[in-house]
């Protein structure tokens, strides 16, 4: 498992959440998570662990490391 802390788009509150690794995944391949600041569901990039749509000037933090 991997963690991921995003910015969510909607309260600008940072969130942290525990996504599986996947070695082999696409540029193009997303997880949707559901964030507990706005409650509502956002995709984050498998390969990348970026929110769809985040610009480059905000990067999300992982924390590798398995649990």
């Amino acid at each position: 498992m991997t963690k991921v802390i995003f910015r969510c788009p909607q309260t600008g509150v940072n969130v942290e959440r525990l996504i599986e690794e996947d070695t082999d995944a696409t540029p193009n391949e997303f997880l949707p998570v559901r964030c507990p600041a706005c409650g509502r569901t956002h995709f984050i990039n498998r390969a990348t662990q970026k929110l769809l749509g985040q610009e480059e000037s905000q990067p999300a933090k992982s924390q590798g490391g398995r649990a």
